[in-house]
């Protein structure tokens, strides 16, 4: 009964230290994404180097001003 008692807590603690460990890794690779990604944005990031013209569409007027409004 002691035994699997020990054997039961042992194997909890295993699987929080591994949670625990997971945890931290996860924190430390989203820390470095974040320090890559504010080093790119302070070289400038996706900023171009000419100004470019917007992508949308420009509707086309359908009246010309030589023709006679009725």
């Amino acid at each position: 009964m002691i035994n699997r008692l020990l054997l039961s807590v042992a194997g909890l603690a295993a699987i929080v230290g591994y949670c625990l460990y997971r945890g931290q890794s996860a924190k430390v690779a989203k820390a470095e994404v974040k320090e890559d990604l504010g080093r790119w944005e302070g070289e400038g990031g996706n900023d171009p180097a000419v100004p470019t013209p917007s992508p949308a569409p420009t509707p086309q007027s359908s009246y010309s001003g030589s023709e006679a409004q009725h």
